[in-house]
C-alpha cells in the first residue's frame, strides 16, 4: 500500500511512476503484459483546481482533453462500454431504462447535505462479467462538509503511465461540474486504485526521461 499527498496531479505523476518502479511487485497480466504492480495506492489531491500536465506524461494537454470532453459530453464512437454512459445513462438491463447518476448526486446532496449516499457506480455485472473490455474505474463518491465539496473515486486497476493523468484530471472536472451546480467549491480529490501498475517493457521508452 502506497499513500500519497500531493498538491496536483502532476506531481503526484511525477513522484508515483519511480516509486512504481522501485517499490513494484513483477507481475503478468490476464493479457499477458508484464508490469510493476502496487496494491491499494491512495493518492489526495489538495489543489484540485490546478490542472497542470506533466512533461513526462508522453500523451500530453490534447489527450487529458479530449478523455474529459468524452467523460463529460459522450462520444460518437461505439465501444463495449465508455465512462459518459456508464455515470450519465447507467444502463439498466431489466426494464431498458437510462439512469443518471450525477442528476440523482445534485440533487441527494441538495436535499441532505451530510449524505453519505451520492454514489456513481460503473460497473454493471449483467454486461461485464460476459466481455473483454470492463470498466477500471469504479466508484464515485461525493460528500460535502462545511459546505465545500471531497471526491473520492476507486479504481480496480490504473495504468499508472498512460491513463492515470487524464483519468484523475477528467474525474476532477466531473467534480467541478457538480461543485457549479451545487453552489460550492471542490476542494479534494481522492483517487484510490486496487491495482496501480506501471507496463515496464511497453513504455521503456518513455520510463527513460524518469530518475529511478
Amino acid at each position: 500500500m502506497l499513500l500519497l499527498k500531493k498538491q496536483t496531479v502532476k506531481s503526484a505523476f511525477e513522484e508515483m511512476i519511480p516509486r512504481i518502479m522501485k517499490y513494484g511487485t513483477d507481475m503478468v497480466t490476464e493479457d499477458n503484459q508484464k508490469c510493476k504492480e502496487i496494491m491499494n495506492m491512495v493518492i489526495e489531491i489538495t489543489n484540485p483546481k490546478d490542472k497542470s500536465i506533466s512533461k513526462l506524461y508522453p500523451l500530453g494537454e490534447r489527450a487529458v482533453k479530449s478523455y474529459t470532453e468524452q467523460l463529460i459530453n459522450g462520444c460518437t464512437a461505439t465501444f463495449v462500454y465508455d465512462y459518459h454512459e456508464r455515470i450519465f445513462k447507467y444502463p439498466n438491463d431489466l426494464k431498458n431504462r437510462k439512469f443518471d447518476q450525477i442528476e440523482y448526486i445534485v440533487n441527494k446532496l441538495k436535499s441532505e447535505k451530510n449524505s453519505r449516499r451520492a454514489v456513481s457506480i460503473t460497473w454493471n455485472p449483467y454486461i461485464d462479467t460476459e466481455v473483454k473490455d470492463v470498466p477500471c474505474l469504479q466508484f464515485v463518491q461525493f460528500l460535502i462538509r462545511d459546505n465545500k465539496l471531497y471526491q473520492t473515486v476507486l479504481f480496480r486497476s490504473n495504468d499508472a503511465f498512460l491513463a492515470f493523468h487524464a483519468n484523475a484530471i477528467g474525474l476532477i472536472s466531473l467534480g467541478e461540474l457538480i461543485a457549479e451546480k451545487l453552489g460550492i467549491e471542490l476542494v479534494r480529490y481522492t483517487h484510490h486504485s486496487v491495482s496501480m501498475h506501471v507496463y515496464f517493457e511497453r513504455d521503456a521508452d518513455n520510463l527513460k526521461k524518469f530518475n529511478f
